[in-house]
């Protein structure tokens, strides 16, 4: 066996990909790469590293001897002194599956997924993996346009469980527009939320909150409001002052906001006409 197969053997049997590989050497996956395919060899510094890093000698790196051989031909002494008996390894077997596409655009594969029992990563336009990175990204943590993860950074979308995105969804979602358990934006929908415009169980808007509890500069509370500028609880017959709050919000809310302001509007309007009670 070849340094170059030994290389490989020992990346692969640890679920490492030959970027990560690299990274960890401080050269390029093209380097790994010629080192596996026997094309180049590693620098003896490399070689050192490489050792202490998969826990093999130097020896079994550069003797072309397979790594059978060099554990049956390795011993241990008895108490005695005289006795002699195999040194066996064991190695567990770990599980790891990568595919790439060969199509690649702006020097990224079409797809990559790299799954694996160790920390592996996935890079391509669509990722797939354990750590996923690319426009559409998925996988246990995720950055791309779109993620799908439970921890995840989405410039468009994210969905998972910690998420941060333009439009976040999760158990806690951080963004421009965020719904979940817990979420902060500016545009907020969910249990607790924290926003410029936010409507939820306990709601805190800057701007406008609407909820069980709410808080803001316009507050419309089912069962508690406190409003820098307009407050109102719930009637006993379930209404509110549809025309009053209308009214405070074109006098209070800046022009800059219409977007958000039109949707806290509508779901004044719908709380209105449906007789909602609780968000």
């Amino acid at each position: 066996m070849t340094l170059g197969e030994k290389i490989y053997r020992l990346r692969t049997e640890r679920g490492m990909s030959q970027e990560a590989f690299g990274d960890m050497l401080g050269v390029s996956r093209q380097s790994v790469s010629k080192w596996e395919t026997d094309q180049s060899q590693p620098e003896l510094d490399k070689i050192i590293a490489i050792s202490e890093m998969f826990a093999v000698s130097t020896d079994y790196l550069l003797k072309e001897k397979q790594p059978e051989e060099s554990a049956a031909n390795s011993y241990y002494e008895g108490e005695s002194g005289n006795v002699q008996t195999p040194l066996i390894i064991v190695q567990k077997p770990s599980f790891h599956y990568e595919y790439k596409s060969k199509r690649t655009l702006m020097g990224l594969p079409l797809v990559h997924v790299n799954i694996g029992l160790k920390p592996v990563r996935a890079k391509g336009v669509i990722a797939i993996g354990n750590a996923a990175q690319g426009i559409i990204a998925i996988g246990i943590a995720g950055v791309g346009v779109i993620t799908l993860a439970p921890v995840g950074v989405g410039l468009l979308l994210a969905i998972g469980c910690v998420v941060v995105g333009g439009v976040a969804l999760g158990s806690l979602a951080v963004g421009v527009i965020a719904m979940g358990a817990v979420c902060c934006g500016i545009f907020t929908m969910g249990a607790v939320t924290i926003g410029q415009f936010s409507y939820g169980a306990f709601a805190l808007g800057s701007q406008i909150a609407v909820g069980d509890v709410a808080h803001g500069n316009i507050a419309l509370g089912f069962s508690e409001a406190t409003g820098n500028i307009y407050e109102e609880v719930r009637a006993a017959d379930g209404s509110f002052d549809y025309q009053a709050v209308i009214a405070a919000i074109d006098a209070n809310v800046p022009g800059y906001w219409h977007i958000f302001t039109n949707w806290m509007k509508a779901i004044i309007r719908m709380m209105v006409t449906s007789g909602r009670i609780m968000p």
